[in-house]
């Protein structure tokens, strides 16, 4: 940009010069044509009254301060008529830039650096905003986990030193809908056919912990232990009352004792800590499942 503009005033000021020379030696000739070496008063004798418009337009002035004055270069590509420049391009330094003419050129180059370039990093942040607008996926709530399994447990155990002997054990619980069946343990079904889910379980309180015998007669323990896991298949607080009900008949019928999972005498505080425990797990379970 600054070299373009160095130039065009440069041909500006060369055109100017060349139209100043040629003024001038037009000037000089046209008036050696017209006025030969006649005196200017000689010219004002032949007329009966002065003329004063002459004598200001002819004042003994040289013939370059008279072209210099009324003389006047029209400014490139305006109408506005603009003051000589009193300087030679070749000789004179460069003028300040409030002296020089001004020139009007065609158009100027823009900036496109400071433009065009602009605009486009613009749009290209504009386009990639929106793309990732589009790729970051919606924002879900994370689902609530489920909450870990848990096991609620019941023991009878026997009253005295006597354990229970398999023939009236095995008795007792066939007849509250215990039936034996996989691990070698018995299992309280949603049916008591046995075909239907398991609600609850019973194994051995000794080791192993099977109920698996040959004989029943030859079979003893100290106690069995009832268990249900949490959650289970149905309504959790009804598959708990309905296996405290069993221990509790079964208990009944050998003369045992119902125990809770440290094996202390089950107490209703404990019963009722085992309910809440159910419900706390339930309410978990529906938070989880919304």
């Amino acid at each position: 940009m600054q070299e373009l503009r160095l130039v065009l005033i440069i041909v500006g000021l060369l055109a100017i010069g060349a139209l100043l020379f040629h003024g001038l030696w037009t000037s000089k000739k046209e008036g050696k044509r017209k006025f030969g070496n006649k005196p200017l008063g000689k010219l004002s004798e032949t007329d009966e009254e002065p003329d004063y418009s002459a004598q200001r337009a002819f004042a003994p002035e040289d013939d370059f301060e008279i072209i210099k004055k009324e003389r006047k270069e029209p400014e490139f590509g305006s109408n506005q008529p603009t003051e000589p420049v009193d300087f030679d391009p070749l000789i004179s330094q460069e003028p300040q830039e409030d002296e020089l003419p001004s020139f009007t050129v065609s158009e100027e180059p823009q900036d496109v650096s400071a433009t065009s370039l602009a605009a486009e990093s613009d749009d290209e942040q504009l386009e990639q905003a929106e793309e990732v607008q589009e790729e970051e996926p919606i924002s879900e709530p994370e689902p609530t986990p489920e909450p870990e399994m848990e096991v609620i447990v019941l023991n009878v155990h026997c009253a005295g030193d006597a354990p229970f002997v398999g023939s009236t054990l095995f008795d007792s619980m066939q007849q509250n809908g215990l039936l034996y069946g996989e691990m070698d343990i018995y299992h309280r079904h949603a049916d008591l056919s046995g075909t239907g889910k398991v609600l609850f379980s019973v194994a051995n309180m000794m080791q192993p912990g099977t109920l698996a015998h040959d004989d029943p007669e030859t079979f003893t323990t100290k106690g069995i232990s009832f268990f249900m896991t949490l959650p289970c298949y149905g309504e959790a607080d009804q598959n708990f009352k309905l296996m405290l009900k069993t221990a509790q008949q079964i208990a009944d019928d050998l003369g045992g004792n119902v125990l809770d999972e440290k094996r202390n005498l089950m107490t209703p505080n404990r019963i009722a800590a085992y309910r809440q425990q159910v419900r706390d797990f339930t309410a978990k379970l529906n938070q989880a499942d919304h």
